[in-house]
């Protein structure tokens, strides 16, 4: 009872602060607050319970570290006028009525060669929104366009940390696994591309004032060595290198850009890459200002919040009733039912991709073969439920992170379409499949 009462304070708190517009961070410390004293009254002393949740937070450091590299890339691609330049062009080379099926097909490719939703985000994502912003496109729209193509790349490319996660939870082979969920992605890219095209006639950019379109090369020296950043985040990338140290070049270089190509002085530099970039021209601060390691504080926040809350669930094995739930689920309703009703709740309680997809695994499991064949059906469900589906869940890192770094609100979630046609179509093809058997 005392469970169930817990999760009950943590979802009210959480729907309070989606309405109030509050920060996830206090009601994600509530609800810790609550399980820890759950653990504490079934008989785990204290300390144990700080070194579980210590344990939990200490394992997330490294995305902890991406994130700040994130941050400062962010701020950063805006002082060097990357982003101005892809801006300054975007609105006068990208045809109007195929805007919206170029936001979707641009952060697919992007996602699918880089492998990590929020890098892509944090660049193509901010050029899209910030073409969007510059041209008066519906935000939604184009924020949507842009989640759907980040999650093309983020489930299925060889480079995806979530592809390798789940082999290693499933025991499976990355290559097999991008093999197999090519053509169960085929139908939901084409029903996407149609959406887009079809909704382009709200998302035609509009025609932009002159004198603000003026105001970038005025802030900015346009030049093609603006593209550098971008060419040192995809080159190596494409060439199959850890993303981290990528970043971390990208920074150093995106740095030196700024210096001698903007004129830029070094502590404007340094102190814009923390705090966030602003541009001089007011003119230009509803549209370039932002990025900065600042501005990824309360994404940590949530990150070491929900790291340390998986640590004392694991722990305690506090969930171990749960598993007998879903099972019981996966007989009445379907296996990939009760696995979507998984990934839903643990993307609501853990706020984590990562974690969704260990708890996953741990409840549905055994309704799955132990063969090769057993593990291949386990490793579907997963990669077509949790993966996408963490995605639409406001406050889980996998949908606030992506909609913050690109400036964009919850409305972006009924247009990326991508994150349900995913569950819908695998369910629509199991369906199929059982009627020809």
């Amino acid at each position: 009872m005392e469970l169930i009462l817990s999760f009950a304070i943590f979802m009210a708190a959480m729907i309070v602060s989606l309405i109030r517009g509050v920060t996830m961070a206090l009601p994600l410390a509530l609800g810790l607050a609550c399980f820890a004293v759950v653990a504490l009254r079934r008989g785990f002393p204290l300390g144990d319970v700080a070194r579980m949740f210590a344990k939990g937070a200490w394992e997330s450091r490294v995305v902890v570290i991406v994130m700040l590299l994130i941050g400062c890339l962010t701020a950063l691609w805006r002082q060097t006028g990357t982003i101005a330049f892809f801006t300054y062009y975007g609105v006068k080379l990208i045809p109007p009525a195929l805007f919206l099926p170029a936001a979707f097909a641009l952060s697919a490719l992007m996602s699918y060669a880089l492998g990590t939703c929020f890098g892509v985000a944090a660049t193509i994502g901010v050029i899209l929104m910030t073409i969007a912003r510059a041209s008066g496109v519906n935000l939604a729209l184009v924020g949507g366009a842009v989640m759907s193509g980040l999650y093309v790349g983020d489930r299925g490319s060889p480079a995806a940390s979530s592809a390798s996660l789940v082999a290693n939870e499933t025991r499976t082979d990355v290559s097999e696994n991008i093999r197999l969920m090519l053509p169960s992605s085929i139908l939901p890219l084409a029903l996407c591309a149609l959406l887009y095209l079809a909704l382009s006639r709200f998302a035609r950019p509009e025609a932009v004032d002159g004198s603000l379109i003026a105001s970038f090369g005025e802030e900015f020296r346009l030049s093609p060595w603006c593209l550098l950043p971008t060419i040192l985040l995809l080159a190596p990338a494409f060439a199959g290198l850890d993303i981290k140290r990528v970043m971390a070049v990208n920074i150093a270089a995106s740095a030196a850009l700024a210096l001698l190509l903007q004129g830029a002085a070094l502590p404007d530099v340094l102190r814009m890459t923390v705090m966030g970039y602003v541009p001089r021209d007011a003119a230009l601060a509803p549209i370039l200002s932002g990025g900065g390691a600042v501005s990824m504080l309360e994404v940590e926040a949530l990150l070491l919040l929900s790291s340390g809350l998986s640590g004392i669930f694991e722990g305690t094995r506090m969930l171990a009733s749960v598993e007998g739930a879903f099972e019981r689920l996966a007989r009445r309703a379907g296996r990939f039912p009760a696995m979507v009703a998984a990934s839903l709740l643990a993307s609501a309680v853990f706020c984590n991709q990562t974690i969704g997809v260990i708890m996953c695994r741990q409840c549905m499991s055994r309704c799955y073969g132990s063969d090769h064949a057993g593990r291949l059906d386990l490793m579907l469900d997963i990669e077509n439920s949790v993966i996408t589906l963490a995605g639409l869940v406001p406050w889980c890192i996998a949908c606030g992170v992506p909609l913050r770094m690109m400036g964009c609100g919850l409305s972006a979630l009924p247009f990326a379409a991508y994150l349900y046609l995913i569950p819908l179509c695998w369910q629509f093809s199991l369906m199929k499949r059982r009627r020809a058997a």
